[in-house]
């Protein structure tokens, strides 16, 4: 294997979508696949594992959106490049996602022909925006004024998150490896921090940041608490 080849974790919650992502590349003798991801929460072990030059992320992922995700891989300042692949092409997630430090962003429907050259500029350290993605969205960054959710920790967008897909605070506990007193105490932070007192409104603020889709994915999503 050349020492300069580029490798890549693909992070999305459907599997026919990585396993499709990775054949559009398995012909570059540059770029080598080295793992996937389909939940978020999977996403930093894995990197922290396989060590990748760039991550692809998917937006909508269970148990950690990407754009949070993104955030927390780029704060690593290891020289890691990520690329946002999804279908959303609203300039409000464009913005998020850079603000959150992602130098690349492709819109799903172009991946055919551009996810090659894309995975290329961000490794290079460019910044990409795929065919779709006006550059006047670079006006818009930095541009949220005071939004409560940038208060939130880590950890706080976490619980947040599988809240938000329906997971009680015994379920969460478990995926994190926390205490349940603890989950409580996040929980109760981050509603104060959001100014919101109850869990319908929590859902629908997450749906309105792209937190969780309207339609979850499998294994658990805002429409079904667990027991």
């Amino acid at each position: 294997m050349q020492s300069d080849t580029i490798r890549v974790l693909l992070a999305d919650d459907h599997a026919m979508v990585r396993e499709g992502l990775a054949a559009l590349v398995s012909d570059e003798p540059d770029i080598e696949i080295v793992g996937q991801c389909g939940n978020g929460l999977e996403v930093l072990p894995r990197v922290q594992e396989l060590d990748p030059d760039v991550v692809v992320l998917d937006v909508t992922m269970p148990g950690l959106n990407g754009l949070d995700l993104c955030r927390d891989l780029t704060r690593r300042g290891d020289g890691l490049s990520v690329l946002m692949l999804t279908m959303h092409n609203d300039e409000g997630f464009v913005a998020q996602a850079l603000e959150s430090g992602a130098t690349g962003y492709l819109l799903k429907e172009s991946a055919a022909d551009q996810l090659g050259p894309a995975i290329r500029r961000v490794a290079a350290g460019d910044l990409y925006l795929g065919p779709g993605i006006p550059r006047k969205v670079l006006e818009r960054i930095g541009d949220g004024g005071d939004d409560p959710y940038q208060r939130l920790s880590s950890r706080e967008r976490q619980v947040l998150q599988l809240i938000a897909e329906g997971r009680t605070n015994r379920k969460i506990a478990e995926m994190l490896g926390l205490a349940t007193k603890t989950i409580d105490t996040h929980r109760t932070r981050l509603m104060r921090k959001l100014n919101i007192h109850d869990q319908t409104s929590l859902v629908k603020f997450a749906i309105r940041r792209g937190i969780i889709s309207v339609q979850p994915p499998d294994g658990g999503g805002a429409a079904t608490a667990e027991a």
